[in-house]
């Protein structure tokens, strides 16, 4: 009889270990629930399994959508114009923006652009100076730049000057456009060059007036870098 009660004593807490322990592993096995959250703003908001981002812009210098990606198709969801993705960052494409074209347009002696002639102080609508054959948006520098690039003798003083001639600019310069090559000798001068006022001043051929001032030996409008500066 002690055997048999033994026996049955044995099988119980074996029976009762197993169950403890398949107790136990239920309770590992048990899952936790998943934190979501919400992010970006209405209408274009999205769930996430991570910490919303908080930068304003992506690694190209764009508007961040607040919308996370791996695809670029994925963006499109949330915004109607162009998007992209870069590095798991919805947001609007840099487009470089292209510099106008030259074909049409002269340099003025500050590297802006114009297209409209001019030859007279009076030509050019308000904010702007006539600089070289060219209307120029006055920038407060102009005397530095009024020679053919550069600085004036001085100011004109009601259209006239003690030394030089007064430009179109309303600035005293050697010559009426352009630079200077220096002094006539005996009224003669080098090529491209006339004597004027006593100094040998550029022109364009058949005495036009040129069409901007060259930036870095390049003009613009099709037109030729010439010697004193000026494009013809």
């Amino acid at each position: 009889m002690l055997p048999l009660i033994l026996i049955c004593v044995s099988t119980y807490l074996t029976l009762s270990s197993a169950a403890t322990t398949f107790m136990d592993d239920r309770a590992l096995i048990r899952h936790k629930r998943q934190a979501y959250y919400v992010c970006g703003t209405y209408p274009n908001q999205y769930q996430s399994t991570t910490p919303c981002p908080t930068q304003t812009t992506c690694p190209n210098g764009g508007r961040f959508l607040y919308v996370g990606c791996r695809f670029s198709a994925q963006c499109t969801l949330y915004y109607s114009g162009m998007s992209t993705c870069i590095n798991g960052c919805c947001t609007v494409p840099t487009i470089p923006t292209m510099p106008p074209s030259t074909d049409r347009f002269g340099f003025c002696p500050s590297g802006q652009l114009s297209e409209v002639r001019c030859s007279g102080r009076y030509q050019c609508q308000a904010g702007q100076t006539c600089m070289t054959g060219l209307c120029c948006t006055t920038i407060g520098n102009e005397r530095n730049v009024a020679c053919g690039g550069l600085a004036a003798l001085a100011s004109c003083n009601s259209g006239t000057c003690t030394t030089g001639v007064c430009t179109a600019s309303n600035y005293c310069c050697k010559c009426l456009v352009g630079r200077s090559s220096g002094r006539c000798s005996n009224g003669i001068c080098p090529a491209g060059f006339a004597c004027n006022n006593g100094f040998c001043c550029p022109q364009c051929p058949n005495n036009v007036m040129p069409f901007g001032a060259c930036r870095n030996g390049i003009c613009g409008g099709g037109k030729t870098c010439r010697t004193g500066n000026i494009c013809c």
